[in-house]
């Protein structure tokens, strides 16, 4: 008798538990429908997030307006149905922005940071010049040539507006840039004076010391760099003239120096 109690007790707990839990489920699900209702309301009954402003930071060449239009975001639309990766999409097919960062502030504003491409180069090829930015992408052609260094082509150059020039015979074209980066950071930015890609993967960079460096560029161009370097202060400090020589990494496994060089000579 004692245990048909003891299980009638342990059934009755039972069932106060459930209805215990019932109710406390029930009482969360009510809760939530009601936030999510309210959610609703106020974001689609009310102009509690109707986009007021749009802000834009680090635009230097174009104008603020222009890029509000560009991004295709309208004053009034709701906040979260604002796009943020087509919006970045759109804005980064302009061909002096480099990147874009599209940020949702709460509750009804835009910020638009965006960062452009800088003139760093020109290239000088058929008569006209390709201005580039620091990576080689064509940012716009010119008859005049400009302040910018110059990218001297001794081979054919392929390019569109908005991407990476090419050069014929150059295996990858980001080792030129990447190099006049490195001289620039390394040995300073008046160090370089001219850089003429040839067709043989190599490159003749002309230094403020009068001295022409031919590296190959499917190589360690740091390296070769340096001891270029190197035998120009060694020079120097011997009192060797050095305002118009060559110094050479493409004729063997050493580098040459050769005196008096003639450019028409490597004029290929």
């Amino acid at each position: 008798m004692a245990e048909k109690r003891n299980n009638k007790q342990r059934k009755k707990k039972k069932k106060k538990k459930f209805r215990k839990l019932f109710v406390s489920t029930a009482a969360f699900i009510t809760a939530a429908v009601v936030v999510v209702f309210c959610l609703y309301y106020v974001y689609f009954k009310t102009p509690y997030f109707e986009i007021t402003q749009v802000d834009v930071a680090g635009n230097v060449l174009y104008q603020k307006d222009y890029i509000i239009e560009q991004s295709h975001v309208d004053e009034g639309e709701r906040l979260f149905s604002v796009d943020r990766a087509k919006v970045k999409e759109n804005l980064e097919k302009e061909i002096y922005v480099e990147s874009a960062r599209v940020v949702y502030e709460l509750p009804n504003k835009i910020y638009i940071e965006i960062k452009e491409r800088v003139e760093n180069y020109q290239i000088h090829y058929n008569n006209e010049y390709i201005v580039t930015d620091k990576s080689g992408i064509a940012l716009r052609t010119s008859a005049e040539k400009n302040d910018l260094l110059t990218i001297e082509s001794l081979t054919d150059v392929l390019y569109n507006i908005g991407n990476t020039a090419e050069f014929a015979g150059i295996d990858n074209i980001s080792n030129i840039f990447d190099t006049l980066e490195y001289l620039k950071v390394e040995f300073g930015s008046e160090t370089v004076k001219g850089i003429t890609a040839c067709k043989d993967n190599s490159v003749m960079i002309n230094t403020e010391y009068g001295t022409v460096i031919r590296i190959k560029l499917g190589e360690d161009i740091k390296y070769q760099i340096v001891f270029a370097m190197k035998i120009i202060n060694e020079r120097l400090n011997n009192n060797l003239t050095v305002a118009s020589g060559l110094i050479d990494f493409t004729k063997g496994d050493s580098p040459v120096y050769i005196e008096d060089y003639k450019m028409e000579d490597y004029n290929e």
